[in-house]
């Protein structure tokens, strides 16, 4: 069998859709100084580049099933890219005053800002902290307890939707605590949901 780093992109999608995360860090590693120098164009912000830049490789992970192997798959990249940088548009007029009221934000470092798996799952934890109860409760039994969401739905005397509810609220939730990390450190983090989310794999 080829070892990864021998396989063509084709090859590669095609692992990635069966969820194989090796195959993942691969296109990663590949790919990842292309997306971010175009997320770059778009932003004009290395701070900016590198949220886009997290949020395309977590979202072609959750939509992995949707990849066409057959086809150009920079171009694909590109535009996830594009359409995300619309959306964020979107988020930062409704957020205007905010960023008026904190205009000093922190410089980027790709040397300084580098974070480990460990310190990765730190963050996490302290957001997961900050969440309401509820919703706390049901990121501890998926991620602490092992439970699928039907036992925590089970548990909790909720809807299983509401517990899918609360635990993607729970990642949207960490992802917002990693906005200012490196591009270097969105593998580890994108590893960090998928043992913490197993049923979102």
């Amino acid at each position: 069998m080829k070892h990864l780093d021998n396989l063509s992109i084709k090859e590669l999608l095609c692992l990635i859709q069966t969820g194989n995360t090796g195959a993942f860090g691969e296109v990663y590693k590949l790919y990842r100084r292309k997306v971010y120098c175009f997320a770059y164009r778009f932003v004009r912000s290395a701070e900016e580049a590198n949220e886009l830049t997290q949020d395309v490789f977590v979202r072609l992970w959750e939509n992995r099933m949707k990849i066409n192997p057959d086809k150009n798959f920079e171009a694909y990249l590109f535009s996830m890219v594009r359409s995300n940088f619309l959306d964020a548009l979107k988020r930062q007029a409704r957020m205007s005053v905010y960023r008026t009221a904190n205009a000093q934000e922190p410089s980027f470092n790709s040397t300084e800002s580098y974070m480990d798996f460990t310190e990765c799952r730190q963050i996490a934890m302290n957001a997961i902290e900050t969440l309401s109860p509820q919703v706390k409760v049901a990121y501890l039994l998926s991620r602490e307890d092992g439970c699928s969401h039907e036992d925590i739905s089970r548990q909790m005397g909720l809807s299983k939707n509401t517990v899918n509810n609360h635990i993607k609220k729970s990642l949207t939730h960490i992802r917002t605590r990693m906005r200012y990390l490196s591009p270097d450190t969105v593998l580890p983090f994108i590893l960090l949901m998928l043992a913490s989310f197993p049923e979102m794999c």
